[in-house]
């Protein structure tokens, strides 16, 4: 079979002409803002339904929202400056290694597709089928080209990104100078949240998830379209990580067995040393012996961990109580009444959120395989 006769990029190709997404942004550019956007986005939401305790998911909390502010060490406006030097830095590295290189990752379609009927009319031959693979030649080097072939790239970049990120996060709890000066920023927040998934030390941030990234995308030999879903996929990803829900619905949380109930156990004084693995699989943990599916069934240090908590959080209510009812004997009249009021209103908050934690290892809520 002569493959010069061969249609290659006929009416029944869907060739790609290197015209951008987007018409006044290069694709190159897009690859770089679109998982900025993304972050700001997907996290707004978990904030807006965590911080007006949407009903219909507070059943799905894997923390209940006091915890937030009486476990977590740094206040969330910190925690938003530190995400976007991150994202400063993420961005000047993008630029180096998408927007710089050579013009243009989107590659002839019409030249690329007759190489690969090439190969494939020489694999062919080698096994004696060119007479019976001939009617289904377009076919098979078409969804090979468009997408067998990229979905094979972006599990790559996936798998590398994953091994990455596994042995440079071992290293920094395994190395006690690392932990201390670098990654124990991230674990200020013991509840995370979705703003909080970047949340880094920025030489952390730096090597663990920009340089992480751009090793998977130029290995894996992903085109920039394929980058920028990669990109965009792994942010998306990362903040349903952090969101601080186990959502039964959520297509992310049901394909990935790493998620947010998952990685939320790392975040937890008993599994600190476990669940190193991220963003996407649980290779490496199953492998090494670092995972962590739930929560111990023996609650002792859940059980000593929360009563500290509950100790700090009541002596700190009872101050506040003390407090208002000295405010209550120092003014008179009208003002008496109102301090007296707001009292009654902690005692009253502190009384609800008391019995709303009644099982305090409210983890996992749902079952799952892992």
């Amino acid at each position: 079979m002569n493959s010069t006769n061969i249609p290659v990029g006929g009416s029944q190709t869907p060739i790609l002409h290197p015209t951008p997404i987007i018409p006044f942004i290069s694709d190159k550019q897009l690859s770089l803002l679109l998982p900025l956007v993304i972050y700001w986005v997907y996290s707004g939401f978990f904030h807006l339904i965590s911080v007006y305790k949407v009903s219909y998911f507070e059943k799905y909390r894997i923390h209940y929202a006091y915890e937030a502010e009486t476990k977590n060490k740094v206040s969330m406006s910190e925690v938003i400056k530190g995400v976007l030097i991150q994202q400063f830095l993420q961005t000047l590295l993008g630029l180096l290694v998408v927007v710089a290189e050579d013009e243009d990752v989107l590659v002839d379609d019409a030249y690329e597709l007759k190489i690969y009927h090439q190969n494939f009319n020489t694999l062919a031959s080698q096994f004696g089928l060119n007479r019976q693979l001939a009617p289904f030649q377009h076919m098979i080097v078409s969804s090979a080209y468009w997408y067998i072939i990229p979905t094979m790239k972006f599990a790559i970049a996936m798998l590398i990104f994953d091994t990455w990120q596994y042995f440079i996060h071992r290293l920094f709890h395994q190395n006690s100078f690392l932990y201390r000066h670098i990654h124990s920023r991230h674990h200020l927040l013991y509840v995370p949240y979705a703003f909080g998934a970047l949340y880094n030390h920025p030489v952390e941030g730096f090597v663990l998830d920009s340089v992480g990234a751009s090793i998977a995308f130029k290995l894996s030999g992903l085109t920039t379209r394929g980058g920028m879903l990669f990109f965009s996929f792994a942010t998306l990803k990362t903040v349903d990580d952090h969101c601080g829900y186990d959502l039964p619905f959520d297509p992310i949380q049901i394909i990935f067995g790493n998620n947010s109930a998952y990685h939320d156990i790392h975040h937890q004084n008993y599994g600190i040393k476990m669940n190193f693995s991220q963003p996407f699989f649980t290779i490496w943990d199953r492998i090494l012996g670092t995972y962590m599916a739930h929560p111990p069934t023996d609650k002792k240090k859940l059980s000593s961990e929360n009563q500290d908590n509950d100790n700090k959080v009541e002596t700190k209510t009872n101050n506040t109580i003390n407090f208002n009812h000295i405010s209550s004997k120092v003014n008179d009249n009208g003002n008496r009444c109102i301090e007296q009021d707001n009292d009654d209103h902690i005692r009253s908050r502190d009384k609800v959120e008391s019995n709303n934690r009644g099982n305090s290892f409210r983890y996992n809520l749902r079952q799952r395989k892992y």
